[in-house]
């Protein structure tokens, strides 16, 4: 047993050491130094410790995180190929899950927490055009497509002014060292805001395979998620499972490892990587991509569902609480 104590109930009688942490990029050491993986068997909620240096965390997701031709995103300086991920069916599939429990119609400023290029707040402008859009973002390779989307980027959270209807927060939650963030919220947050967002399902099927655990600090299941949202003084409108199996996501987890490395062995430099990257991608790095821009026979399994089809083994969850 460790006497690190749990993030969400500030207990340590029940906390139990997981794992050692893994690194995606070596490189990135320095950031995430004698860093471990712990559990509180109480909240079903696990966590690094000790957690990286705040101030080393900001230059790592301001200069290095979206780096062109670096895991995770491998993304590419074509803005003009950027612009259009709004239109990916991951975007739609959040589109019909919000509309599903959130008029829209009724929303008027929404804030998008760890926006990156803004995509899914954008998407919802596009079909809600009265609607205003705010962000916290500090990496630099967002900043352009942020501003033509018309985004007003706090990037102090300190120095927030307004007040929001809906916050949006996908694939950001868990790179944060506590749970402060939902305090802030609930105070950016109109009565009765709506807060949606999208994070991995750490359960034991997600540590047992997984390949790597950088740059996540905070892992996340559906229990740990209810008790955070009691804590913090938050409805439950829906919690859901989402997105592709366990197995498939420690493939790709892979696949992205081993792309990496070899690309760092191949002596290859970082200035040539963008003209050399697709040879180097393994056929079902792209798997995501293909099958979600191809309907499948099977009509159990068509590209929404793939996203959206709530059976548990699915490695992200995703859903919306609102403020009491």
């Amino acid at each position: 047993m460790s006497k690190a104590t749990c993030i969400i109930c500030n207990k340590d009688h029940k906390v139990k050491f997981i794992d050692e942490y893994k690194l995606e990029v070596e490189e990135d050491k320095f950031f995430f130094q004698d860093a471990k993986i712990y559990q509180c068997e109480e909240c079903n909620f696990s966590y690094v410790s000790p957690m990286p240096d705040n101030s080393d965390l900001n230059n790592f997701y301001e200069n290095i995180y979206r780096q062109i031709n670096r895991p995770p995103f491998w993304i590419t300086d074509n803005l003009a190929d950027r612009k259009k991920n709004y239109l990916d069916d991951k975007i739609l599939s959040y589109l019909l899950y919000i509309s599903t429990l959130i008029d829209l119609k009724k929303i008027k400023q929404v804030y998008d927490f760890g926006s990156g290029d803004g995509d899914l707040g954008y998407a919802i402008k596009k079909k809600f055009s009265h609607i205003e859009l705010f962000c916290s973002e500090n990496d630099k390779q967002c900043q352009k497509i942020l501003k033509e989307r018309e985004y007003t980027n706090f990037k102090d959270l300190d120095k927030i002014d307004k007040k929001f209807d809906l916050i949006l927060t996908t694939h950001s939650l868990e790179h944060m060292t506590d749970l402060k963030i939902f305090s802030k919220f609930s105070e950016i947050l109109n009565p009765g805001g709506s807060i949606f967002f999208e994070v991995p399902n750490c359960t034991s099927e997600y540590f047992n395979g997984r390949v790597f655990d950088s740059p996540h600090l905070l892992f996340f299941t559906e229990e740990s998620l209810k008790k955070i949202s009691m804590k913090y003084n938050f409805d439950i409108l829906n919690i859901s499972f989402s997105s592709y199996s366990f197995s498939k996501d420690h493939k790709y987890q892979k696949e992205s490892h081993d792309l990496y490395n070899k690309l760092i062995n191949s002596k290859i430099s970082f200035q040539n990587i963008k003209n050399k990257i697709k040879n180097f991608l393994p056929h079902s790095l792209l798997q995501l991509r293909r099958d979600y821009l191809n309907i499948k026979k099977n009509k159990s399994d068509t590209k929404l569902d793939w996203f959206a089809n709530n059976t548990g083994d699915n490695c992200y969850l995703r859903g919306i609480i609102r403020k009491k």
